[in-house]
């Protein structure tokens, strides 16, 4: 008698999976080019944990170091640097598929859910268009940031032209892609604080790149149509998604400029010693770097510890959804806030704008913050361990500052993270990768589970006391 021979399930990674283990394979392929003796100007190998670190660093576009970028890499380590903050930002599969069109090749339905998720799109109709968009949005801002910001590099009489506009193109990424790695020195950019049009370049370029490619693809129709009528009654037309990214990223940045204005006007270590422009300017920069930048131009460990503490806040808050930011979003705060009021006005409806809000908008929205509010604190006491012993002098919110930086891959620091242990380095490292890839991955597979229950039979309800 014939046996028929069971057939082979073939194991397909889902959208999710295909991303995370996209984003492993990039770090250590980065991890193994950095760790090459041809990557130190030393001639020596950086040591494979620090390779990992700076990689992870670099494809989560975080902008935490172990060593100095300017001192320690060759041009082949700082490329590979760049490359890796590129990728990361966009997402290989936008990479992979800009590179089809360009050779005309067909993009596959696996290929397409994949950019969906990357980008937490609704629905997988137009994520060609919406490719081509992203990386005709990403080349726009980073060409003409790398040609402004090599003009006033060599403007200020410091290096030449090629090297100016090298440093322009290396900056102009790293701002747009919201990474904060910088080619300057070791102290980031406070040696450029008084330079006024650098400065507002790279906070342009910041928010830009933190906004998300859905506002700006949304503005560039806009401007597209040619519509006359007036610019209030246009903005009034935007989608309830933009009116929220533009609310609650000129809340966090204005009143975080105001707060560090305020907290910082007096400390010697950082505002207190500079004229009101200066001041003004710096308070600025430091509430837009938040945005999961990195830069600074005020000394990080020169803040006052309630400064420190708010810095964290605003650092695990992050960017806007589908951008180059990290963090828990603006918009997943603004439906939690929208909630609050909600509550406070005794309606049983999420509404904002002039619409309403379903509700498991709100549960995915408490998911994120949740779990990356438990990523933090768990992180953080790990590295209370593991730093015990280290004779760099810090205290545990040193630590928690350094946590949220990385989870909310942000990359500015008190000065700890070159003296880490490796035990230490790893524990920041998987913050920086759980923190790039959480709004991607938790929200995909909430949603696979509440569409699957929305058609399953329901268990008895019951209520419970709140507060």
């Amino acid at each position: 008698m014939l046996e028929i021979a069971p057939q082979k399930r073939t194991a397909h990674l889902s959208a999710a999976q295909t991303i995370m283990v996209g984003f492993i394979c990039m770090i250590f392929v980065g991890a193994l080019l950095l760790n090459l003796p041809i990557a130190s100007k030393s001639g020596e190998s950086v040591g494979f944990i620090n390779a990992l670190f700076t990689a992870t660093s670099a494809n989560c576009v975080t902008g935490l170091v172990v060593v100095n970028t300017m001192a320690h890499w060759t041009l082949f380590g700082k490329a590979v640097i760049l490359i890796l903050i590129q990728i990361g930002a966009l997402g290989f599969m936008t990479l992979i598929t800009a590179a089809m069109i360009l050779v005309r090749r067909n993009i596959s339905l696996r290929s397409r859910q994949t950019i969906q998720t990357s980008f937490n799109q609704d629905n997988i109709g137009g994520m060609v268009r919406l490719v081509k968009r992203v990386v005709l949005i990403t080349i726009t801002f980073e060409a003409a940031g790398a040609i402004l910001l090599g003009l006033f590099f060599w403007a200020s009489g410091t290096m030449s032209l090629p090297r100016a506009l090298g440093q322009g193109v290396f900056h102009a990424v790293s701002a747009f892609c919201n990474a904060g790695f910088d080619n300057i020195g070791a102290e980031s950019l406070i040696s450029l604080q008084k330079n006024v049009p650098i400065n507002f370049i790279i906070m342009t370029l910041i928010v830009s790149g933190g906004i998300g490619f859905n506002v700006w693809t949304e503005i560039v129709r806009m401007i597209k149509n040619k519509d006359k009528r007036s610019l209030r009654f246009r903005l009034r037309r935007l989608s309830l998604h933009s009116k929220i990214v533009f609310t609650m990223t000129g809340i966090l940045i204005f009143g975080g400029a105001l707060f560090f204005l305020i907290i910082e006007w007096s400390n010697p270590h950082t505002l207190g010693e500079m004229p009101v422009w200066e001041k003004l300017q710096a308070s600025l920069f430091q509430s837009v770097t938040l945005r999961t930048a990195g830069f600074n131009t005020i000394p990080q460990d020169g803040l006052t510890e309630i400064s420190q503490f708010v810095s964290c806040a605003l650092m695990l808050i992050g960017g806007s959804p589908s951008g180059t930011a990290g963090g828990i979003k603006t918009v997943t705060l603004g439906i939690i806030a929208i909630s609050m009021v909600s509550v406070i006005r005794g309606r049983n409806k999420l509404e904002a704008f002039g619409r309403s809000l379903p509700l498991d908008l709100l549960q995915k929205a408490l998911s994120v913050a949740s779990i990356m509010i438990i990523v933090v604190f768990v992180s953080a006491t790990l590295l209370h361990f593991t730093e015990l012993d280290n004779p760099y002098p810090h205290t545990f919110l040193d630590l928690f500052f350094e946590t949220c930086s990385a989870a909310g891959t942000v990359g500015v620091t008190t000065g700890i993270t070159p003296h880490l242990s490796d035990a230490g380095k790893i524990v920041l490292i998987f913050c920086m990768y759980i923190g790039r890839l959480s709004p991607i991955t938790v929200v995909v597979a909430l949603n696979k589970k509440l569409r699957a229950g929305d058609d399953s039979i329901g268990l008895p309800e019951e209520r419970v006391t709140i507060g």
